[in-house]
């Protein structure tokens, strides 16, 4: 038990030197084609995906109908010609992603239940998404 705690406290510890706690680094999705951050959950965490969201051209927002944030949403974006181009989890109620300027279907699901939107990313600016569910998660 004495170990199981140490090892406990000391990724604590890493991940506080690390400045992670709470949220994703920069990842770049399988076969490098985009990179893209997820987190949101605590007020740094939030600060952090604000000030970094700069840096994003999509950012994409999931809750439930009566407000409150969602973690844990399956995140799925194909391209125009139906190749996947990222295939990840969001740690928190954001995802920021780079996508190359195009059409895009997103489709989030969250407790097995999939929302699918479309949206196309221009050369530049942002394109922010919101994804809502109808239950409120217990």
């Amino acid at each position: 038990m004495r170990a199981r705690v140490f090892t406990i406290a000391a990724f604590s510890l890493a991940m506080a030197f690390s400045g992670l706690s709470g949220w994703a680094a920069d990842t770049a999705a399988p076969g490098g084609q985009v990179k893209y951050i997820s987190g949101g959950v605590g007020e740094d965490s939030d600060a952090r995906m604000q000030a970094l969201s700069k840096d994003y051209n999509l950012k994409l927002l999931f809750a439930a109908k009566d407000g409150h944030y969602l973690a844990d949403v399956a995140v799925t974006i194909t391209d125009a010609r139906g190749a996947k181009v990222l295939d990840a989890v969001s740690d928190g109620p954001w995802l920021l992603a780079n996508l190359a300027p195009g059409k895009y279907e997103i489709t989030a699901a969250y407790d097995g239940k999939p929302v699918t939107r479309s949206t196309t990313i221009a050369a530049s600016g942002r394109r922010e998404v919101f994804f809502r569910w109808e239950e409120t998660p217990e």
